[in-house]
Order: structure tokens, then C-alpha cells, then sequence
């Protein structure tokens, strides 16, 4: 069974909570939880466990909110964009932010580009970060083409199909690309995004080819190459 999954996707949800629960500034708990970009970049994309990896950062109404996070979180993935360029380029991760929301702030902006730029000849994988993400405006995009059926139509949205969906404690999809995540198995956490550990993805990992084994054997359909 090959064990290199296409695209992964990771919702880091919690932050507020865990700021809650320990006390502490959004600025704090935010910093701390953006850094597990680089974690999931390393565990998937670095150590070749996956092709794609998406962090849904943000969906395109997250800049809508009013309780005083967006600021953290803004300032959050500048600091951590800034401290991945070495990082990305010793491990050849190409990198890619999408924001369909056209709110974020200049810093946090160039600070995407930056690393867009500094990483353009990556090509042990990619790791791409949602700033603003809207279902809408990317199927929108697809069907501007004029496509001419369902196969033209998915070549031209943003995302190949999706193995893998992980989020910290609920099972919701938050407006993300759901036109890829049909055939996806989503596994929950039970632990706020800043909790996260390497030994969290690896059950991940083991318990999801364990899901697939079963399917593959339980239907002699999965075990055809696509």
C-alpha cells in the first residue's frame, strides 16, 4: 500500500480556548498555535509523508470577527511566515497563501509573498496556508473558465482531492474546500491546536492507513490505482 497521501488538511482550532483555559494573552496562545505550521510542514511535507499540506488558517468570515482575536492572529502568522524561510528552503517546501477575503493587513501580506518568493523552486512539496478562504469565490474562479463538465470544472478549483482532514476537537468542515474532501477520512483531536505534538500525528497517521487497509479490503474497488 502506498503510504504518501496526495493532500492533508488541518484545521488549528482551539486557540481561544486554550487561552482561556491557561490564562493567558491571544497574543500568546495564538503564537504559540501558529507554530504548528511548521510542525505539520515537517511531519508531512519535510519527512515526504505527503505531497500537499493545507492549513486552513482562516476562512474568508473569520475577518469578521469582533472579539478582539484578529489582531493575534494577523500578527501571529507574520512572526511565523518570517521564521520559516530557512526552514522551508533547507527542506525544499515550496510555499503557497490564498486569501480570497482581501482583509488581511499589509505586513501579514508581504510577509506571505516574501515567503512565496523565497520558496518558488521547492519541489519536495507544498505547503499552502488559507488567509481567507471562501468556497464560493473558488468555485466561482473555476466556473468564470466555462468549463465544459464536472472533470473540466474540478481541474480548475484549487485543491486535488484531500486523504486526510484533521481538526482539534469538532468534526466541521468551517467553509473549507469540501468539492475535495468526498472520499477524505477526518480524524479529530482531542487537544486544542497549541497542544499538538508529533506523537498526535503519528497515531493520526497509523489510525488512517488503518481505515484504509480495511477499506481497500473490504471493497476490491479502493484497491484500483485511480
Amino acid at each position: 500500500m502506498d503510504r504518501k497521501l496526495k493532500a492533508v488538511l488541518y484545521m488549528p482550532d482551539g486557540n481561544r480556548r486554550y487561552a482561556r483555559e491557561n490564562k493567558l494573552p491571544f497574543s500568546e496562545a495564538y503564537s504559540v498555535g501558529a507554530r504548528t505550521l511548521k510542525l505539520f510542514s515537517d511531519f508531512f511535507i519535510a519527512k515526504g509523508r505527503a505531497e500537499i499540506f493545507i492549513f486552513h488558517a482562516m476562512s474568508s468570515y473569520t475577518h469578521k470577527r469582533t472579539d478582539m482575536t484578529l489582531e493575534p492572529i494577523y500578527d501571529a502568522l507574520t512572526e511565523c511566515f518570517d521564521e520559516l524561510g530557512e526552514f522551508f528552503s533547507a527542506e525544499n517546501i515550496r510555499f503557497r497563501a490564498i486569501d480570497h477575503s482581501g482583509a488581511i493587513p499589509l505586513s501579514l501580506k508581504t510577509a506571505a509573498r516574501r515567503l512565496e518568493q523565497f520558496t518558488l523552486k521547492g519541489s519536495s512539496g507544498e505547503v499552502v496556508v488559507l488567509l481567507g478562504y471562501s468556497l464560493e469565490a473558488d468555485l466561482n474562479s473555476a466556473l468564470a473558465n466555462n468549463p465544459k463538465d464536472y472533470n473540466g470544472l474540478r481541474k480548475r478549483l484549487l485543491f486535488p482531492d484531500i486523504d486526510l482532514v484533521i481538526r482539534p476537537k469538532e468534526m466541521r468542515l468551517s467553509s473549507g474546500p469540501v468539492y475535495a474532501m468526498a472520499q477524505s477520512q477526518m480524524i479529530t483531536l482531542n487537544k486544542l491546536n497549541p497542544e499538538v505534538k508529533e506523537i498526535d500525528l503519528l497515531n493520526i497517521v497509523e489510525e488512517f492507513f488503518q481505515w484504509r487497509s480495511n477499506k481497500e479490503r473490504n471493497n476490491p474497488f479502493h484497491r484500483k490505482k485511480v
